[in-house]
């Protein structure tokens, strides 16, 4: 059985494909800007989206293998978009780059990422750094806190596996099953996909950790970072947030 390590951006890139509406939120939110950041910009998804001609649109991404990806399929868009889009590896918990921005975008969860509050602190730091003045940070979670809520003053949770997806890859499709292991008192979620050719063949593991939020604890995570959290939705049209949520949809601005 292959090792969990043994991912591929392409695959990575077929599972991961966001959340229904995100597109349409991340290009009506930032249409009026004219330069926009996103942290853990995976292969540019969210980027592609949001090239134009005239605005400078920069990618933040970690993982070298992701990035060459995302190069790859910016380069296929037309010409005056394409050159809109720029790329660097970096890391969201220490970035320097030059200029500031009217948005700064981290979607798809990008917060659970971060492995503590110190972590946490310190790319809110560096948004606020980069944020131009009246500037938005946007961004969006899946709304943890009823599982969490639930779990409370009990063990470990362990789900699955389940179906989640059917993908073609290398030429062959692939069953994709997901287990997860939710611990309450870390707040970490850790997932394991199992994908599995149909035609036969060893399956391939890829292994994603979170460590999620409640959402009372964003607004003071925000706001030592000076940043003034403004709006907490349920969903990319507005909703309210609410305990059948599976989305936390936020808005902030420098305080």
């Amino acid at each position: 059985m292959s090792s969990i390590a043994a991912y591929d951006p392409e695959l990575y890139a077929l599972l991961h494909v966001g959340n229904a509406g995100d597109l349409d939120f991340y290009r009506e939110a930032c249409s009026t800007a004219s330069s926009v950041l996103e942290l853990g910009c995976g292969h540019g998804r969210v980027l592609r989206a949001l090239a134009s001609e005239g605005k400078r649109i920069v990618g933040l991404e970690i993982d070298a293998g992701l990035l060459g990806l995302a190069e790859r399929l910016c380069s296929r868009l037309r010409q005056a978009e394409a050159a809109s889009i720029s790329l660097v590896r970096g890391d969201m918990r220490d970035f320097e780059i030059e200029g500031r921005f009217e948005r700064i975008i981290i979607p798809y969860s990008g917060l659970y990422c971060l492995s503590s509050s110190e972590e946490r602190r310190r790319c809110l730091t560096q948004i606020r750094r980069h944020l131009a003045p009246g500037g938005e940070v946007i961004f969006d979670l899946y709304f943890a806190d009823p599982t969490h809520d639930e779990l409370v003053g009990e063990p470990v949770k362990e789900d699955g596996p389940t179906k989640v997806a059917t993908l073609r890859w290398r030429d062959q499709v692939w069953e994709v099953r997901e287990r997860s292991r939710w611990d309450p008192t870390q707040q970490r979620v850790d997932v394991i996909y199992e994908h599995v050719p149909k035609g036969g063949g060893a399956p391939v593991l890829t292994s994603l950790c979170h460590h999620y939020l409640r959402t009372g604890e964003l607004l003071p995570l925000f706001a030592n970072a000076g940043l003034a959290l403004e709006a907490l939705a349920g969903d990319f049209v507005g909703g309210p947030l609410r305990e059948e949520s599976e989305l936390v949809v936020g808005r902030a601005r420098a305080q």
